[in-house]
């Protein structure tokens, strides 16, 4: 991984040992959630939970962001993935609430951040660059990067059954489960 190029990082999961949107509005998984999820592609759940926290003023919004950053995710982070990203031009690319994607930025020094479940929607900005990440959806960002990080959990086979050539890629096995 060259320490010139600007490198793309996922927050959940990525950063931290979190699902930053559930964790942050206090999101159990549900049956009927996920089949509704499965059929449709769209979750309920998130999607009341998050208009309920959009009722709040943004001054609210902030400082509940702050706190959960401070308390939650500061704990909970991945340090081989942090040590990655000293002295780099850092780009959060996540599909987790801005506001949460803000805080982190902000707390991280990032050049800038995206709160997109379309993530290959930011690859025309970008030419030149490295990606960490956990999603095996970000597989077109993977293809275009000079090098990849992937944190697999317990799932590593399954990332080598998806990608042709691994010469560019790094594995970080965390050894565990995301819950």
């Amino acid at each position: 991984m060259s320490d010139k190029r600007t490198i793309l990082v996922d927050i959940c999961w990525t950063l931290f040992y979190s699902n930053t949107t559930y964790d942050f509005l206090h999101i159990k998984g549900n049956p009927l959630n996920s089949l509704i999820y499965r059929l449709f592609r769209h979750d309920l759940v998130r999607s009341r939970a998050i208009k309920r926290f959009n009722r709040l003023t943004s001054e609210e919004q902030r400082t509940q962001a702050e706190h959960f950053y401070n308390h939650y995710l500061e704990p909970r982070k991945i340090a081989e993935v942090w040590a990655l990203l000293k002295d780099r031009d850092v780009i959060l690319v996540s599909h987790t609430m801005p506001v949460i994607a803000q805080t982190v930025a902000e707390h991280i020094g990032a050049k800038a951040f995206y709160a997109t479940p379309q993530k290959e929607d930011v690859l025309p900005l970008y030419s030149d660059f490295d990606i960490i990440t956990d999603n095996l959806t970000d597989l077109p960002l993977i293809r275009r990067a000079a090098h990849a990080t992937i944190l697999t959990y317990n799932n590593r086979d399954r990332w080598l059954r998806r990608l042709p050539d691994t010469h560019n890629i790094t594995f970080i096995d965390t050894n565990r489960t995301r819950y």
